[in-house]
Parts: structure tokens; sequence; C-alpha cells
């Protein structure tokens, strides 16, 4: 029987417990935070990812948490439409190819798939110390314990401390030049589609979710990566949305406090292969982490754990398992990271939109659309 421990407890620890599960293969989860609640407010997956969901068996569970969107609007900073985007359905006719939901209802779901397939997880706890063997990995946790597994699945985030640890050649984040601000609201009277406003170097999102609740982004080419002081974080954020008509006045008043407001620096990595070392593979953000332009970085950690589910289950030896991953997940990985950086590149541009922005993302989306 083959023990594999994973590192994080986010979206892609939790997909490869599912996937290995489904493989036959035994894992346990180790999470560093003693609060699994995940940070961030809401989240979007496409029509690719809405695929590997199914081949993990929460897609139906998704459906029920989640809003579905056809169409994205394309307004001006007044709220005025001036493109309709219809969204790439690759599943069932009746499927939707675009689900919006809260970041908790994902958890949420995720959760109970982990629960069900059987796996431990153990909060509060991450790993001390690795040492590799010729055929399995000795590793000491924080809580004390000293285990033996077959391998060990790094999905612990953009700011893995196991990439750090294993692969010390590999590239560092890098700052996009933008920031993201989040908030949740309640979605006001007459805002049914998910829209999109541009307003200079500020893009404006606007996600009804289901219940009545609403997700808003603020992409920003104004500000540095630094988190403002809390005292000036509400008045930089009104600011800001002060520049848009539309919805957008009915949703600023709903917020009157910082603690309301998620600030976060857009970073950027893509490793190149390897994506393994003594015994220790890399998945999700760990290996590849994407601006959200064409929302897809869930999506990437979702496609990853089915990769990996199906080499675990085909009884290949690590290292050949491991490198069979990084084959098949690298380029699409890169598409996703470098499509979504150039389109953060031309935001920063001065002027009207770029009008190539329009093809990059279709050309991806076509890419993206194939099987992984």
């Amino acid at each position: 029987m083959t023990r594999v421990l994973i590192v994080g407890g986010g979206p892609a620890g939790m997909a490869s417990a599912i996937a290995l599960a489904q493989a036959g293969v035994q894992s346990e989860i180790v999470e560093s935070s003693h609060d699994w609640r995940p940070g961030g407010i809401g989240i979007a997956l496409q029509s690719a990812p809405l695929r590997a969901t199914k081949q993990l068996g929460i897609f139906d569970d998704l459906l029920r948490v989640g809003r579905p969107h056809r169409v994205i609007d394309m307004c001006g900073a007044d709220g005025r439409r001036f493109v309709e985007l219809p969204q790439v359905n690759v599943n069932d006719a009746d499927d939707p190819p675009f689900l919006g939901m809260a970041r908790e209802s994902l958890h949420e779901v995720m959760a109970a798939a982990v629960a069900r397939a059987g796996v431990a997880v153990h909060l509060g706890v991450t790993v001390a110390d690795v040492s590799a063997a010729d055929d399995d990995v000795t590793v000491m946790m924080t809580d004390g314990r000293t285990e033996r597994f077959d391998y060990v699945v790094a999905a612990d985030g953009a700011n893995s401390k196991m990439r750090s640890r294993m692969l010390r050649d590999a590239p560092e984040l890098s700052f996009s030049g933008q920031v993201i601000w989040r908030a949740a609201a309640s979605t006001p009277t007459g805002l049914e589609r998910y829209t999109m406003m541009i307003g200079g170097p500020i893009r404006l999102g606007l996600v009804p979710l289901p219940d009545g609740r609403l997700y808003l982004w603020m992409l920003d080419s104004t500000i540095g990566p630094d988190r403002p002081p809390r005292d000036q974080l509400l008045e930089l954020f009104q600011e800001r949305m002060s520049r848009f008509g539309g919805h957008a006045p009915a949703v600023a008043q709903q917020l009157n406090d910082a603690s309301q407001v998620d600030f976060r620096a857009l970073n950027w990595l893509i490793v190149p292969p390897p994506w393994h070392a003594g015994r220790v593979l890399l998945v999700g953000d760990a290996a590849h982490t994407t601006t959200p332009h064409i929302a897809y970085g869930a999506g990437l950690a979702l496609e990853d754990a089915v990769v990996l589910g199906e080499l675990a289950g085909s009884g290949l030896p690590f290292d050949e398992l491991a490198t069979a991953l990084a084959a098949r997940r690298f380029a699409r990985a890169r598409l996703v990271v470098e499509t979504s950086l150039q389109l953060s590149r031309w935001e920063q541009e001065p002027g009207p939109p770029n009008p190539a922005a329009g093809r990059l993302i279709a050309e991806t989306m076509a890419t993206l659309a194939a099987p992984v």
C-alpha cells in the first residue's frame, strides 16, 4: 500500500487527497494553520476545471453552492455595457461554462469529499525536516511525530516552504505590477450577470453569487505591493470605487469598515521541470502561481490533482510519476501564467484596452479546452 503525505490543505492539497484515494493510494494532510477556513472572498471555475471536478466526484456538490454565469458583461467605468463575452463550455450542453462561488463553499465541498475518502487531516502541523532514501522518505512533523512515506506532495501554496527547502534553484515569486482588492457584499437589485468595468488603470468585477451574495474584485495598477496601513485602507479603496458608476455605488456604500476589504499583491511564478526532488513533488501554486486574469489558478491545481491520481493509479515508480506529471502539466501551466501576466502588463499600459487582449484570451481558452 502506497502511503503519501500531502503538505497543505488548500484546494491543491485536498484535490490531491481525493484523486489519490480514487486511485487506491492512502494519504494524509498536514496543514500549518489551526483555522482551516480559506482566505479570500470568492472564486470562479472555468469549464475545463469543472471537467476536473467531475473526475474528482465533486461537480454536483459545487453546482449546489455555485452560481452559473454564461456571459460576462464588459462595461465602461460608467456602467454602460459595450460587449457581451459568452463563456466557453467544454462539458455537457446543460453544464455551466463558468461557476462562481464563495471560497468557503468550495472549501466545504472539498473538505467533505476528503472526509468521505477517509483522509486524516492534521491542523496546526507541518513539516519540520525531510530525509529521503531510495524507496521512501522520513518526515519529522512539527507536532513531534516522525513518519515514513513513499513520497510527499507539496501543495503548500505560492509561498511554499517545501519548494524552497527541496528545490533550491527554483525561481522566486515575482510581482506583476498590479494588486487586487476584494470584498464581499450583497448583490444590488438589478445586477444579474457577472459584470466587469474598465476605469483606466483599474478594473472592477462584480460577481453575483448564490443567496444574494456578491464577490467584488478590483485590479489596480496605481499602487505598490505593500499593504496600506489599516487606517488608510478603506479610504484608498473607496477612492478607487468612486470612479465607477452603474451598480458600483450601491456596492461601495455597503463597505464601511477596513475589515471588509482584502488587499493583496499579485505575484507570479512558473517552476521549470523537474518539479520534484528528494521524493517530494510540487503541485498547485507551489509549482505555478498565476495572476487571476483568466480565472484559472484553482483550475490548474484541480487538474494537477487529476493527473496525479491517474499516474499514481498506474503504479509508476516515484521518479517516473513525478517526471510524467511535470511533462503533462508544465506547458499548460506556463500558458496560463504567461497569458495572465501578459494581460496584466497590457492593463498597466496607458490608454484604451489593448485590442489584442480578446484574441489572446480566446486562443488561450481554446487551447485549455483540450483534455489534460
